[in-house]
C-alpha cells in the first residue's frame, strides 16, 4: 500500500510521497523490533547518513535557519536509508515482482499524457525544444521533466533487469508480457520527452548491463545484443523530430561552450559556467561550506564577481550533485557522497548480488552529474528507496 502511495505520488501529489516514504520507513523499524536479527549497517548505509550528518552540521554556518531546515527536513531519506533497506528485506521476493510493474505502470500514466500532450502540440513544442526548453509532465503537481525522466529510466532498467532473469527461468506468462509491454512503452516515451539526463542515464546503465551479461551468453546472442545495441538508438533518432531537435540543440550549446560565446540562454552552456560559480564558491569556504540554508544565495552574490555577464535570470545552482553538497556543507561531504558510488561500482562488478544495485546506481549517479537529486522531494526519495530496493535483492529472487 505505501509502495503503491508512493509510486503514484511522485507524480500526483508531493504529501503521497511523504505518506509512503514515511509508511516503508516505519516497516523498517518494526522489522527491526520484531526480528532484532537483521543487520542494519553497510557501507552503503553509512555513507548516506554521515552525508545526512555533514549537512545538518553545515546549519552552523547557515544564515537563513528557515530554509536550512527545510532542506534538512528534506534530506531525511538519507538518515533513514538503514530501515528502508531493512523493509526491503523483510518483504518477499513475489511481492518486489509487483512492486516493479506498479513502479513501471505509475510512471508510464503520465509519461503517455505527455507524450499525447506533445503530439497535439507538435510544432509548438518543437520549437521549444530548440531554445533548450523541456517539454511538460503534464500530469499531477507537474513534476520537473528532469526529475520524471530521471525516475523513468530508473523504471526501464529494473524492468528490463526482471525481463531478463524472468526470460531465463522460461516464466514467460501473462505478467511477463505485461511488464514487458509497460517497460517497451516507457522506452519509447523517454525518448520523445527528450529529457538529455534522462536518457544518458539509461543508456549508460544498459551499456553495464550488456558490459557484465555479453561475456556470459553465447555468440549468436552476443551478436543480436550487440546489433540491437546499435540499431535501436539509430531508429529513435531518425524517427523522432524531437530526439533530432534536441540534439541540434546540444550541439549548438557545446559550440558556445567551446567558442567561449555568450552562454545566457543555452542550457548546457549556462550549466558549465554555474559549475565554475560553484567552484569558485567552495574554493572559498572548503570546509563547511556556505551553510545548507545559502546555497542559492551565495552562488548568486558570486555570479556577480565572477561572471556578471551572465544576466541575472540564468544565476543558477550548479545542477552536479556533488558540486552543490561540496558548496552548501563542504568538500568532505561531496566526497562522502561520491565515495557511495565509487564503493558500488567496485563493488557491483564483483558481486552477483550488486548486479541491480550497480544499475540502478548508474542511473543516479549519471543524473548527479546533470542534476541535484539530492535537493528535489522526488528524486531525493527515489534515489533512496530504488537504492535500498536494489540493495536488498538477491540473484535469485526473480526466479522465485
Amino acid at each position: 500500500m505505501f509502495w503503491c502511495l508512493l509510486c503514484f505520488g511522485l507524480t500526483l501529489s508531493k504529501p503521497l510521497i511523504s505518506i509512503g516514504f514515511i509508511g516503508i520507513s516505519c516497516i523498517g523499524m518494526f522489522s527491526l523490533w520484531r526480528t532484532k536479527q537483521h543487520q542494519i549497517w553497510n557501507v552503503f548505509s553509512v555513507l548516506l547518513v554521515a552525508s545526512f550528518i555533514l549537512s545538518f552540521i553545515s546549519l552552523i554556518e547557515t544564515q537563513n535557519l528557515s530554509e536550512g531546515f527545510r532542506k534538512i527536513i528534506l534530506k531525511l531519506p538519507l538518515l533513514v536509508f538503514p530501515f528502508t533497506l531493512l523493509a526491503f528485506k523483510s518483504i518477499s521476493c513475489k511481492v518486489k515482482k509487483w512492486m516493479v510493474l506498479v513502479f513501471a505502470y505509475a510512471l508510464y500514466l503520465p509519461a503517455i499524457v505527455s507524450v499525447y500532450n506533445y503530439i497535439i502540440n507538435k510544432t509548438l513544442f518543437d520549437d521549444l525544444i530548440l531554445q533548450s526548453k523541456p517539454l511538460p509532465i503534464e500530469f499531477g503537481y507537474g513534476i520537473y521533466h528532469i526529475q520524471f525522466s530521471i525516475l523513468l529510466a530508473a523504471s526501464i532498467i529494473i524492468g528490463i533487469y526482471y525481463l531478463i532473469y524472468l526470460n531465463k527461468t522460461q516464466k514467460k506468462d501473462w505478467f511477463f508480457y505485461l511488464l514487458l509491454t509497460v517497460v517497451l512503452l516507457n522506452f519509447l516515451f523517454i525518448h520523445i520527452l527528450t529529457a538529455r539526463t534522462g536518457i544518458a542515464a539509461l543508456y549508460m546503465s544498459i551499456a553495464i548491463l550488456i558490459a557484465i551479461t555479453l561475456p556470459k551468453i553465447k555468440l549468436k546472442y552476443k551478436l543480436i545484443t550487440i546489433g540491437i545495441s546499435v540499431i535501436v538508438p539509430l531508429i529513435m533518432i531518425f524517427t523522432s523530430s524531437a530526439i533530432k531537435n534536441r540534439i541540434k540543440n546540444t550541439l549548438d550549446d557545446v559550440n558556445v561552450v567551446l567558442k567561449g560565446k555568450d552562454v545566457n540562454d543555452y542550457s548546457f552552456a549556462m550549466r558549465v559556467e554555474a559549475w565554475k560559480n560553484a567552484m569558485n564558491v567552495i574554493s572559498q569556504k572548503p570546509y563547511l561550506g556556505v551553510g545548507i540554508g545559502d546555497v542559492e544565495k551565495a552562488l548568486y552574490e558570486n555570479f556577480a564577481t565572477y561572471n556578471p555577464q551572465v544576466l541575472s535570470k540564468n544565476r543558477r545552482n550548479p545542477h552536479f550533485q556533488f558540486i552543490e553538497t561540496s558548496v552548501e556543507s563542504g568538500i568532505l561531504n561531496g566526497f562522502v557522497l561520491l565515495t557511495f558510488f565509487i564503493i558500488l561500482f567496485l563493488k557491483g562488478f564483483k558481486n552477483q548480488n550488486l548486479k541491480l544495485a550497480l544499475l540502478v546506481g548508474t542511473v543516479f549517479f549519471i543524473a548527479s552529474l546533470f542534476e541535484s537529486i539530492i535537493e528535489r522531494q522526488a528524486t531525493v526519495i527515489g534515489f533512496a528507496l530504488l537504492m535500498a530496493f536494489a540493495l536488498s535483492h538477491e540473484k535469485t529472487e526473480v526466479r522465485s
